[in-house]
């Protein structure tokens, strides 16, 4: 999140999206034949666009972290809010030998998309870049190389 002239933005996927509360709750997952069913509520305004992003983590390894790629339902981008949400994950696709233990879990993270009409985020871009190429004359085109003796080496001390 950043903020201009005092009104937060979030940046996401290039585009600019006012920022509202986005919650994710009730959190749950079963099996219904081979493929995990993950089911999860969000709370955000009606009329949103949604970046809704599964992870799979483990209790007892704080750092695992998997990012399931094999799934479909309400993942990914769209407008997602409401309850009793569905994102169907075919494991054996992703990990044919299955997963050794019982303390896995769930994450799913959402951010909230709304694109402003204009452009969006190209502006930035254009800014970015003036700054980037701004900075590379005032660097390049000052005495810094003749200062140094240009792009030539100094020599070597003598061994004793």
């Amino acid at each position: 999140m950043f903020c201009v002239w005092g009104i937060p933005f979030l940046l996401s996927d290039g585009n600019f999206a006012f920022s509202q509360e986005v919650t994710v709750s009730n959190v749950s997952f079963s099996m219904r034949d081979s493929d995990v069913v993950v089911h999860y509520d969000l709370n955000g305004p009606a009329d949103g666009n949604y970046q809704v992003r599964l992870i799979l983590r483990r209790e007892s390894q704080s750092f695992f972290k998997m990012f399931p790629k094999d799934i479909e339902g309400d993942v990914g981008t769209g407008a997602f809010s409401g309850r009793n949400r569905e994102i169907v994950w075919r494991l054996y696709e992703d990990v044919p030998h299955g997963l050794d233990g019982d303390d896995y879990y769930f994450e799913v993270n959402a951010a909230l998309q709304r694109v402003e009409k204009g452009g969006g985020a190209s502006w930035l871009y254009y800014v970015g870049g003036a700054l980037v190429a701004g900075g590379a004359v005032v660097y390049f085109g000052t005495d810094l190389f003749k200062k140094s003796g240009g792009s030539q080496l100094p020599t070597p001390p003598l061994r004793p």
